[in-house]
């Protein structure tokens, strides 16, 4: 899923109703400028609606790149979707 996509995907989410995402970075090599881009309108909408957002599966040069633009301190990080699952679901 490309940067377009995921804008779309959160999108229909948020219009649904839903206010808790994960987001997957296992199929993901790279993350450019666009990708920034986008994931930080997600993250002002879904902030704008009181959403919980996780970022899982991402290896260390996501993590980099997320703690330089500070999108790390607007999302919650785990392992995998399974401990982001759990997390979501203890959370009210």
């Amino acid at each position: 899923m490309g940067a377009h996509e995921i804008e779309l995907a959160s999108e229909q989410f948020l219009d649904n109703g839903y206010r808790k995402l994960i987001i997957n970075f296992a199929s993901v090599e790279l993350v450019n400028t666009i990708g920034i881009s986008v994931l930080m309108g997600v993250l002002q909408r879904t902030s704008e609606c009181g959403c919980r957002v996780c970022f899982t599966d991402m290896n260390r040069l996501h993590r980099e790149i997320f703690e330089l633009t500070g999108l790390t301190k607007h999302v919650d990080i785990f392992q995998d979707e399974n401990a982001a699952m759990s997390f979501l679901t203890r959370k009210v």
